[in-house]
């Protein structure tokens, strides 16, 4: 009891003297975008509070108000702000040296002074470029002397017009000339230049290009030897060799440019097609291949080596590939034992061929077909699941019923029968039976109730039976005056309806307004009357043929008959000439409309026509 009150003793005051010093306390202060840097205390990551740090200026740098607070108190856990702020220092410009000046940056540190000679001067010793530090500029003015040029250079079938010397003076200048009978390609004079050397290059005194030996390579364009500046030629390479390099060339002041190509003998991709093998896949993209490659083959997928010691590599030889000794077949699956209530009807065993399952007599598929596959790894899927043939209960029919209770399910080959309800007739077969896919067949009877009486405007029923409407039943229809029927007139009652569709009378277009004008002449004695004439304009035209060219008909009848009856069918047509004719109103069948026509055709359909008993 006593060690347990003085442990927990101990404990609480070991808490209180730990907990009561702890302290605000702030981390390493920065005030980078100032330009600054602490005084001390650089490796000093935390500070107590009440703690004074102070700060100066980064090299280089110098307070922009020299009386700023340069400290920062350390106070809870933040920092008081810093009043100190830095900005580079100033080298001042550099003044121009004799015969050159400076190229500055600025003058404030870090800038930057590159020193630049006047034409006709260059720097005494390597250039230095002057840099603003925190003391002022480093360095010192560097030294320009008078520009000198060496003695020019000499060239390959050519000399100098004069006399070299040992050293030329700023823009002094020296000319070149070829010995006789070449070319001088480039600038002729050259100028001491700003940088000690002369300018432009030495020209060169051309000769011509040599002619180029390229073996297994064909020239197909260009000039034959010997090949003078300006010339070119175009090469081929010949079967089995790949070009490299460019195949046009020109003979320039350097000679050939570019380089002249080269004829590397290689092989094509190689293919064993009919061996059923593949390249292997490190080689499945490369399309050329120098002589002396080696690439290997391996099996297509779902086959096998004929002989497994055959070697599976060939070598490409010049521009040919050696002989390849794999060969290989399709694997073999095995074949497939038959499965409960069940086999498999195959196309064989091997890579590729199939295996179609296919139930007994009285069973049927479980789920999916699925033909089963012979891959390279063996047969796909698993045996399938044949089940006794079950058919669910058959479709209920309109106006009739099955003779028998229907039952849930059937089994195969169980058969049920329908019946149609009083007075009605049965069409198709009475007796169903439960088959192998699961469905009764054949299709289910129709119990047939007759065909609808019909309403057809403007037509009447001129032969067949009053309603009702049963089973092979007919009517025959006709329009009345003024319009046609379209459609067929006979419709028979079919077990699906009308059929054909029931026609539709149409309104014929009304004739448009005729003007007949007849001239009678008057009777000539000693004296001369002059003609009358007499014009009379009515709705139809009902006139007498004047010759065996002409007829001129009303509408408003339809007869049958020749066209040489006098009872003729007037309206719908005027012929006038033997030739040609115009419509001038619309045929009552609506075959013709207004316009141009042979007479014989038109007799013929009106003919056609007429002899219709509508």
């Amino acid at each position: 009891m006593g060690c347990k009150v003085l442990c927990t003793s101990v404990a609480l005051l070991a808490y209180l003297m730990f907990f009561g010093h702890v302290r605000a306390e702030c981390t390493q202060p920065s005030f980078a975008s100032r330009n600054v840097v602490l005084s001390n205390h650089l490796s000093t990551q935390n500070f107590t509070n009440g703690s004074t740090v102070t700060f100066e200026c980064v090299i280089g740098h110098k307070p922009v108000d020299p009386k700023a607070s340069r400290s920062v108190t350390c106070e809870g856990n933040q920092w008081t702000s810093l009043e100190l702020s830095c900005t580079r220092k100033s080298c001042g410009s550099l003044a121009d040296f004799s015969h050159g000046r400076y190229d500055m940056t600025g003058n404030l540190f870090g800038d930057t002074a590159k020193p630049v000679c006047d034409k006709g001067y260059m720097l005494a010793g390597k250039e230095t470029t002057r840099t603003c530090r925190d003391q002022g500029w480093d360095g010192r003015d560097p030294l320009c002397e008078s520009v000198k040029c060496s003695a020019p250079p000499a060239i390959e079938n050519g000399q100098l017009v004069d006399e070299p010397l040992e050293s030329y003076n700023y823009l002094e200048a020296v000319s070149y000339r070829c010995n006789k009978g070449l070319n001088l390609i480039g600038a002729s004079t050259l100028h001491c230049s700003e940088d000690g050397t002369f300018k432009p290059d030495p020209p060169k005194c051309f000769d011509g290009c040599p002619t180029p030996i390229i073996p297994n390579a064909k020239r197909i364009g260009g000039k034959s030897p010997p090949y003078k500046l300006g010339n070119f030629i175009e090469y081929q390479c010949g079967d089995g060799y790949r070009l490299e390099g460019d195949g046009y060339i020109v003979c320039k002041a350097n000679g050939w440019s570019p380089e002249p190509p080269q004829c590397i003998a290689e092989c094509t991709q190689p293919s064993f097609a009919s061996k059923n093998v593949i390249l292997s896949a490190n080689h499945l993209l490369t399309q050329n291949f120098p002589n002396g490659s080696t690439v290997t083959f391996e099996c297509v997928i779902g086959h096998k080596p004929v002989d497994s010691k055959a070697s599976r590599s060939v070598t490409c030889e010049g521009n040919q590939w050696t002989s390849l000794e794999l060969s290989c077949t399709r694997k073999s699956c095995g074949s497939l034992a038959d499965f409960l209530h069940g086999r498999y009807d195959m196309t064989g065993n091997l890579f590729g061929d199939t295996a179609k399952p296919v139930c007994d007599k009285g069973y049927m598929l479980a789920g999916k077909e699925t033909t089963r596959t012979c891959r390279d790894q063996g047969w796909d899927g698993r045996d399938p699941l044949c089940e006794p043939v079950k058919c669910s209960a058959p479709p209920a029919i309109e106006n009739g019923q099955l003779v028998d209770e229907s039952l849930e399910s059937y089994n195969y080959l169980e058969a049920v029968s329908y019946r149609c309800n009083k007075g009605i007739n049965l069409i198709g077969a009475s007796t169903l039976h439960c088959s192998e896919d699961g469905t009764f067949k054949p299709d289910p009877p129709k119990c047939f109730d007759g065909c609808p009486t019909l309403k057809i405007p403007n037509a009447k029923r001129i032969d067949g039976k009053a309603p009702p409407y049963k089973l092979n039943n007919f009517i025959k229809y006709k329009c009345g005056d003024g319009y046609r029927l379209e459609g067929d007139a006979i419709i028979e009652c079919r077990e699906n309806g009308w059929s054909p569709e029931p026609p539709q009378c149409i309104a014929l277009p009304t004739p448009p307004t005729t003007t007949t004008t007849t001239t009678t002449p008057t009777t000539t004695t000693t004296t001369t009357t002059p003609t009358t004439t007499t014009t009379t304009t009515t709705p139809t035209t009902t006139t007498t043929p004047t010759t065996g060219n002409e007829l001129l008909v009303s509408s408003g009848q339809r007869r049958t008959g020749p066209l040489t009856e006098p009872g003729f069918p007037q309206g719908f047509f005027s012929i006038l000439s033997l030739m040609e004719l115009w419509f001038l109103a619309a045929v009552a069948s609506g075959l013709l409309s207004w316009g141009h026509f042979i007479y014989s055709d038109v007799v013929d359909l009106i003919a056609n026509y007429w002899t219709d008993t509508i």
